[in-house]
């Protein structure tokens, strides 16, 4: 069964990424601001006292405008670093980021985000989301592992539309996100239904 979704992951993962290349970078800017703009109206987004955000690669979702609205209103913003362990969260300044692993921009320091901080809203990449809130990922296990140690977070995945799966293919380690927001509609997964009343 492990093997049979591991092929089942990688075929997807082929996929979704073929189409990224086919797209253009102008559609891809263009989702990303319809997408903050989304998700700038969520009460959940103003209410959030910690806000986790990422350096967007070519073709995924550029969460930059959040990051922008949060900052603006003195919440602190954190990125992901890749260390030993997997990855930890750091606040830092969108423009004291540098390559790092992968050669995704990260912050080279800062206050790490603790699963005690209150109010914390993950911003979270991903090839393909389907409505359970299932999330492909690159295939590291680095988001999987991270977002296990904040249970209490509100986690919301970014993507396109066109990218979303009617079933993500599923093990036991893989982590959810409560919503999936792409430029045509907001998705409240199951696991996601308790923080709906709130922050919408």
């Amino acid at each position: 069964m492990g093997e049979q979704v591991r092929l089942a992951k990688s075929e997807l993962r082929r996929r979704i990424l073929a189409a990224r290349r086919e797209r253009s970078p102008e559609l891809t800017a263009v989702a990303s601001r319809t997408i903050c703009d989304q998700l700038a109206r969520l009460v959940g987004f103003h209410l959030a006292s910690h806000l986790v955000a990422y350096a967007a690669r070519p073709g995924e979702i550029d969460p930059s405008a959040l990051v922008a609205r949060g900052i603006g209103r003195g919440c602190p913003v954190y990125f992901p670093r890749v260390t030993d362990g997997g990855l930890e969260f750091l606040a830092a300044p969108p423009d004291a980021l540098r390559p790092g692993a992968y050669g995704v921009a990260e912050p080279q320091g800062g206050c790490r985000l603790s699963p005690e901080h209150p109010g914390i809203t993950f911003l979270v990449p991903g090839l393909t989301f389907d409505g359970d809130g299932t999330r492909l990922g690159r295939g590291g296990g680095h988001y999987d592992r991270a977002l296990a140690d904040y249970p209490r977070a509100l986690r919301l995945g970014l993507a396109h539309d066109a990218d979303l799966t009617a079933t993500v293919p599923c093990d036991t380690w893989d982590q959810h996100v409560d919503a999936v927001v792409t430029e045509r509609r907001l998705l409240w997964a199951p696991a996601g239904r308790a923080f709906k009343e709130s922050v919408t």
